[in-house]
């Protein structure tokens, strides 16, 4: 599969941060979907977030012509942190719809105990990640994607680490989730 020149900052990463400030955790959030999985045997639910006041979501996407960049993060509402068990999926697309043909590879991301923590990503277990989209629509008011993932992710120790192929672990599962368009103009 060719890669594209494009590879978006995870999305997930920068509202994990915004929601990561003492005050801003405190914001109000509404469920707008979730991800069901399970990640190494074990099963996983969690919610994609709108943060209404702060004009973003956890399950968002942005469009650069005719690419389409979407990241699915959903939290774990039973954990005791918001910023724990955070799972995230990416992926970009060029076309419209659920037709629409991924330009990379996509990207699974865990983060069990936190961003300051180790975490487990696919990019470098060597086994591509496979999203199947079933349903997606891109159309004012009622964005919302649905479908289903498997990939391998393995730990890292920081973002720049190199993943620990001996600590791997098999996560498959199911995303529906709203969309919130994200505002581009600077």
């Amino acid at each position: 599969m060719k890669r594209s020149v494009f590879k978006p900052v995870p999305g997930a990463v920068g509202l994990v941060l915004c929601l990561a400030v003492p005050g801003l955790a405190q914001i109000e959030k509404t469920s707008v979907g979730a991800i069901n999985a399970t990640i190494g045997g074990e099963p996983y639910a969690g919610d994609t977030l709108d943060v209404p006041s702060e004009g973003t979501a956890t399950a968002d996407f942005q469009s650069f012509g005719p690419v389409t960049m979407i990241s699915v993060q959903a939290h774990d509402p039973q954990d005791e942190s918001i910023m724990h068990n955070v799972l995230s999926i990416e992926i970009s697309l060029m076309g419209e719809g659920a037709s629409a043909t991924l330009m990379e590879d996509p990207t699974v991301w865990w983060w069990p105990e936190g961003m300051s923590e180790p975490f487990y990503f696919s990019e470098d277990s060597g086994v591509v990640p496979d999203v199947k989209i079933d349903e997606l629509s891109l159309e004012d008011g009622a964005a919302a994607i649905k479908g289903s993932f498997s990939a391998q992710i393995c730990r890292k120790e920081s973002m720049f680490a190199e993943a620990d192929m001996n600590e791997c672990k098999p996560i498959e599962g199911t995303f529906d989730t709203a969309l919130r368009k994200v505002n581009t103009d600077f």
